[in-house]
């Protein structure tokens, strides 16, 4: 492999970071958008279960008043 000229060899090695950094920037966005769906999701699971937990307690509520009421 011949040997290229410093400058020359610097202008390379400079558009090829400039290239990882524009890799890396839609990376990290993707990363953020892929985050924020998680974290959306792991609500959405709280929520339903904390609701699943609420009709529950309203179902055992009201088969507990419908007992005593028929006795």
């Amino acid at each position: 492999m011949p040997e290229q000229d410093p400058a020359v060899e610097m202008a390379l090695i400079r558009a090829d970071l400039e290239a990882m950094q524009t890799e890396l920037k839609a990376v990290r966005k993707e990363l953020k958008d892929l985050l924020d769906a998680w974290n959306t999701a792991t609500g959405v699971v709280r929520f339903i279960k904390w609701l699943s937990t609420l009709v529950a307690a309203i179902a055992v509520i009201t088969a507990a008043f419908k007992g005593f009421s028929g006795r």
